[in-house]
């Protein structure tokens, strides 16, 4: 690892953020644990809310309302600047802000990288396992822009700091049906060393509802040259979770809704059972190449460099294109990254799946990467390419590992 790559300040709430409104703090917080668990080399484990108490604060925090206001925001942030080093002749604009973790405070993009060579594509096996198809009686159809949309895809939300983000993530098949595929980014600060707090997953979170349920985050499982470095090579992470719940109105024995003091409806939490058994899982596959086609997914909200907003984060978006080449960025210490050239997604879209092999029919695909940075490749000031660390047996190891643990 570079010199360079180890003295890399990266947050999730400067560079990272966009598309916000602040949110009360309220007391209490859970203790962020910067101690890892024991892992096999070139795995660092940290433990999220793994025991009773933890958890239940993990749910206190993530009150309907609270939820509800994290995502369901009017962006306020100004535009991103490309940065000095951007090249509007050449093309050569990329960030890390977008598609970084979306926050609920504003804050600008970072600097543009100059973006590497075209290399040859390597001889890679191709190597997959299959994943799980949703059950039939899921709750509602997804589609948009003619594609039937996964409901294994959902948003995270998290707190660093004294910010709420949220990002996006996907359920990815395991021996116990409790595993989140995202970005490093979104679970794990690297400036400080230590995991974010309040860590849930929400899959086909829709405008404020949760039709599958909340999912606590147990153990966070990262490559440990992200933990510690932050090399974007490895920005991949694999979060094992605990069954889930539902926040349904409470009702009094006549069926009318409970409130407080001030008028406000009361809720009772309802368990919903393991994440795989109401989703799905997406499969997983490493050692494809740099030429695959795929569906990206993610909830995009931030603006463009020019300052335009496509986006509002509140539903799922698709983008169906072709892995082109390689891609590097002195910047975030990209060395291989796989470039999908078409892609306009923005802040909010950090951590979405990659889907090769995406049937609609089964809304299940395989696994092969996870949005990380977009990038300005002709420099008009709109972001039109995202990139994804490339899955190889380093990855494989990662998921193959938190695939394994069981959560409850």
């Amino acid at each position: 690892m570079s010199p360079r790559a180890r003295r890399l300040a990266l947050t999730l709430c400067g560079a990272l953020a966009a598309a916000c409104v602040t949110l009360s703090a309220g007391p209490g917080s859970v203790q962020a644990l910067a101690d890892t668990v024991t892992a096999p080399a070139g795995i660092t484990s940290v433990p999220l809310a793994q025991s009773d108490a933890d958890m239940q604060k993990v749910v206190d925090w993530w009150t309907p309302d609270r939820l509800k206001r994290a995502s369901s925001y009017a962006p306020q942030t100004a535009a991103a600047s490309p940065g000095a080093s951007a090249s509007a002749t050449t093309g050569t604009a990329g960030t890390r802000a977008t598609p970084g973790a979306t926050s609920t405070a504003a804050a600008s993009a970072p600097g543009a990288a100059k973006v590497g060579a075209t290399v040859t594509m390597p001889n890679a096996k191709t190597t997959a396992l299959s994943g799980v198809v949703p059950p039939k009686a899921a709750p509602r159809t997804l589609g948009s822009k003619n594609v039937n949309l996964p409901p294994t895809v959902g948003k995270v939300f998290f707190r660093n700091g004294t910010t709420e983000y949220w990002c996006s993530a996907s359920s990815v098949h395991s021996k116990y049906g409790n595993v989140v595929a995202t970005a490093g980014h979104c679970a794990y600060d690297v400036k400080n060393g230590k995991p974010v707090q309040y860590w849930v997953f929400i899959p086909s979170y829709r405008d404020g509802q949760t039709p599958y349920g909340i999912y606590v985050g147990h153990t966070l499982h990262l490559n440990e040259n992200y933990a510690a470095t932050g090399d974007f090579d490895f920005d991949y992470a694999f979060v094992t979770v605990h069954p889930g719940y539902r926040w349904d109105p409470d009702t009094d024995p006549n069926g009318t809704p409970k409130r407080d003091a001030q008028g406000q409806p009361l809720y009772k939490r309802v368990d919903t059972g393991l994440l795989e058994n109401r989703v799905g899982g997406q499969g997983f596959a490493w050692n494809r190449g740099y030429k695959v086609a795929a569906y990206a997914f993610g909830y995009p909200a931030g603006p463009h460099p020019d300052g335009t907003r496509p986006y509002n984060g509140r539903t799922m978006e698709s983008c169906l294109t072709r892995g082109t080449r390689k891609i590097a960025t002195e910047k975030w210490d990209l060395n291989g990254g796989v470039l999908f050239p078409g892609c306009a997604f923005t802040a909010g879209a950090s951590g979405g799946p990659w889907v090769i092999k995406y049937s609609q029919t089964r809304r299940i695909g395989y696994l092969n990467g996870v949005n990380s940075i977009t990038w300005d490749l002709d420099g008009d000031g709109r972001y039109d390419g995202v990139s994804s660390p490339y899955f190889d047996k380093a990855t494989y190891l990662v998921y193959s590992y938190a695939s394994r643990q069981k959560t409850g």
